[in-house]
């Protein structure tokens, strides 16, 4: 406020100032022009015999370019810098601190109180400061450089440094451990501050997403709700920065933060008080993370506020024998629940920023499962299943904007992108083999705990049956006890649900026994809320969900390609058992997604895309595989391994079924939805990887024909 009103007053000094001189330029006599010569000349000769100093000139020097040194580089440079940061405080993350607190959310809403108590007449008496706490613009540009600033996207001033954002390392002036410090002290001042202004703007509809999708501008900004969750993420994500001298864990200093914000939010926004300590008196089941950290098992538990599944609980009154039910949201499903798909984007991001402070990969894995499982609100109150009450953790009710509005865009493939990467892709749904002294059987409790560490150790999580909706845990448990199942992971689990909402293709069913499970055990509610919004939202979901599943097994083969080309042909015979097994595991699990996810692929795309892709997938398997076998040429008594062996009989019972039946339902592509043709072009691609994938067949057979005479010559 200070800084606007000096501004105003100077410049209006600038103005009368400009007609007073030429009145007196006018009266000026030729004796003060003369004495003004006069003292120049004695100002010049002082700066030529150096009398006058640098402060009296305004703390410049002008020196000749013989004269330019590193002394007077870095003397200048320092009062440059100097002024920029006097000049420039919104460079500064303590000015946009102050900002908020005096002109943000939490005051705006004071400041409106008292103004409609007061007489609406003297609208000229306002102060500054009243106006910067109404202006949205202004709060607007305080996050945005606050945002700006936590990304690593705009430049800071520090006396003495280097401009540079904060994220820089290098920087001469600013090493490491300085640079780490000052990104977590900008973090712990504006992520309380930031979140109070998430928090206020989602009880306003105009400052919430629903508002900006409803009103289908190309050119519509965030909303002030997103906006803020956005900066706040990024103080999250600035907390859990590598900082190894630091005095805290990563996990530590993420949970100081949420804790801290979620009591400033209590004290600024009174109606989410009560919200925040029901989550925050919850006790936790510590039997299920054995072996966690203390730090990481407070951080999960403070996490329950934003990811948590919904509760119910019933309450008898006094008056009435009656019991009144009534469902707990988490700030996620809340969100969901109202229409606020923009802001739910935001928080997916959120909880993926705080998952990175977790070492323990299970934890992880657990808050993917938790966020696929954020859509099961219960039946709608006042339906036919009343699920009585629903009470989220801020106490929004925009409920009624989202009945009406199925054209906004929502967040499934976000929560599943987030998902798939807590799960490290599909590497959560590949069994690594482990030495024989640490394996156990599967069916004991003791066996699944050892499995359990054991993957720990390596970085790999292990999902939970418990941890996935009732319906699913029956066949889940079969999946488990089978030989041939592998592992349980997110990216399946996805797959076959697509495969369930969409239906399957027709090609596909004789693919299918009479155990097969049915759809009730496949669905997850996060599809089929996806697929009751509009055909524009729902096709840019699908096709955001194929993108995701097709870069997770990428990966996996460019993994798989790896080992088997670089690294098996210089191992030694001790060692080459052990990563033959791995790549047969990690092509089991990337033959299991194909196959998940070929019944469902005609219908993910209207010209074949994915589809398509799926065929250049299983190329390259085959391509892999077919140099994998080859390599047991020199040991051929290991392909009778365990691991080998369940994937080779899934590959000729299953996925070689499946990916035949994708290739008549590519070859029959011939229209898109809309009824019109594909181009010649596309149509010429997709025969291009047809072809392509039987002659990576051919090759895979012979490769087999070869070992199987080699195991003939040796008798085995």
């Amino acid at each position: 406020a200070e800084i606007m009103s000096s501004f105003v007053s100077t410049k209006s000094q600038k103005k009368t100032s400009k007609k007073g001189t030429k009145k007196k330029l006018k009266e000026v006599d030729a004796n003060s022009s003369s004495q003004q010569q006069s003292s120049e000349q004695q100002e010049e000769s002082k700066k030529k015999k150096g009398k006058i100093s640098a402060e009296e000139e305004g703390g410049i020097v002008k020196v000749k370019t013989s004269e330019i040194n590193d002394a007077t580089r870095v003397r200048n440079r320092r009062l440059v810098e100097e002024v920029v940061h006097n000049t420039s405080p919104a460079m500064n993350h303590e000015f946009m601190a102050n900002s908020l607190r005096k002109f943000g959310a939490e005051v705006s809403k004071k400041v409106c109180d008292d103004v409609d108590s007061d007489d609406e007449d003297d609208d000229g008496g306002e102060e500054a400061a009243t106006r910067l706490a109404k202006c949205l613009a202004f709060r607007r540009f305080i996050i945005t450089k606050s945002l700006l600033l936590m990304s690593g996207s705009s430049s800071i001033v520090r006396a003495g440094a280097r401009f540079g954002p904060l994220e820089v390392r290098s920087a001469a002036a600013m090493d490491k451990k300085t640079a780490s410090t000052m990104r977590i002290a900008a973090s712990l001042t504006l992520g309380p501050l930031l979140l109070v202004e998430f928090c206020a703007h989602c009880y306003e509809l105009e400052q919430t997403s629903i508002i900006v999708a409803s009103s289908q501008s190309s050119n519509s900004e965030l909303s002030l709700a997103q906006l803020s969750m956005r900066a706040f993420t990024a103080c999250v994500r600035g907390m859990a920065c590598d900082a190894p001298q630091h005095a805290m864990s990563k996990a530590s200093r993420v949970n100081a933060l949420l804790t801290s914000a979620m009591g400033k939010a209590s004290s600024a926004v009174p109606s989410s008080k009560d919200g925040w300590n029901f989550y925050r008196e919850l006790v936790d089941n510590g039997d299920a993370c054995v072996g966690v950290p203390e730090d990481e098992l407070r951080l999960g538990k403070t996490l329950f506020s934003f990811l948590s599944l919904a509760m119910t609980s019933s309450e008898s009154s006094n008056n009435s024998k009656e019991s009144n039910t009534t469902t707990r949201l988490c700030l996620f499903s809340e969100l969901l629940s109202n229409g606020m798909h923009g802001e739910a984007a935001e928080c997916c991001h959120l909880i993926s920023s705080s998952a990175e402070a977790f070492s323990e990969p299970n934890m992880k894995e657990q808050l993917g499962v938790v966020l696929l499982r954020a859509w099961e609100l219960g039946p709608p109150p006042g339906g036919e299943e009343d699920c009585g009450e629903r009470l989220g953790v801020l106490g929004l009710d925009h409920g009624e904007m989202d009945n009406g509005n199925n054209n906004m865009d929502t967040c499934v493939s976000s929560a599943i992108k987030v998902a798939m990467k807590m799960n490290c892709g599909l590497d959560g749904n590949t069994h690594v083999p482990l030495p024989d002294n640490g394996e156990s059987s599967s069916s004991s409790s003791s066996g699944d705990d050892n499995l359990r560490t054991a993957r720990s150790k390596m970085g790999l999580p292990t999902t939970l049956v418990e941890n996935w909706p009732e319906k699913h845990q029956g066949r889940l448990e079969k999946e488990l006890l089978s030989t041939s199942s592998g592992m349980i992971g997110i990216g399946t689990q996805v797959a076959w649900a697509l495969s369930a909402t969409l239906d399957i293709g027709k090609h596909f069913s004789a693919t299918f026994d009479k155990n097969s499970p049915t759809k009730k055990q496949l669905k997850l509610d996060l599809i089929k809320a996806a697929a009751k919004t509009s055909d524009a939202n729902f096709a840019r979901e699908k096709g955001s969900i194929s993108n995701t599943i097709s870069s997770s097994i990428d990966d996996a083969l460019n993994n798989a390609d790896f080992v088997t080309l670089k690294m098996i042909p210089h191992m030694s015979d001790g060692s080459v058992d052990l990563a033959q097994r791995f790549v047969s595991c990690l092509l089991f699990s990337v033959s299991k997604m194909i196959s998940a996810s070929a019944p469902s692929a005609d219908f993910l795309d209207a010209n074949g895309s994915f589809a398509s892709t799926l065929l250049k997938s299983t190329k390259r398997l085959y391509g892999i595989l077919a140099r994998l076998m080859l390599s047991f040429m020199s040991n051929p008594q290991s392909l009778t391994s365990k691991e080998t062996k369940c994937f080779l009989d899934y590959l000729t019972a299953t996925l070689m079924p499946r990916v035949s039946a994708l290739l008549l339902t590519l070859q029959e592509k011939q229209e898109t939805a809309g009824g019109k043709f594909l181009a010649e072009s596309k149509i010429e691609s997709h025969g291009k990887t047809s072809a392509l994938l039987v002659f990576e067949k051919e090759k895979l057979d012979n490769a087999l024909l070869k070992l199987g005479t080699k195991l003939k010559q040796a008798g085995l």
